[in-house]
């Protein structure tokens, strides 16, 4: 049966975890081995601009340095992006 004893013994084993746990370093990623991306930029009436650009800022965040947004060709049905 559970108790306030218990209880706050595992709430105190819990922080206590959480103050002498490894660094946040430790769970760091490498930075990605392509640093440059390209982006479709829709012809003509875009479905999502902002989300377009978010992600290119995003991104930019995780390591990418080179995020270009490339117009399409008009000619090619892009409906299957």
């Amino acid at each position: 049966m559970q108790n306030r004893r218990h209880f706050m013994a595992g709430a105190a084993a819990a922080g206590a975890a959480g103050l002498i746990g490894a660094t946040t370093d430790a769970w760091a990623e490498a930075p990605p081995e392509t640093t440059s991306v390209r982006l479709p930029r829709w012809i003509d009436g875009a479905y999502c601009w902002a989300g377009m650009y978010l992600a290119g800022e995003l991104l930019k965040a995780e390591g990418f340095t080179d995020v270009r947004y490339v117009q399409g060709d008009e000619k090619v049905d892009q409906a299957v992006w």
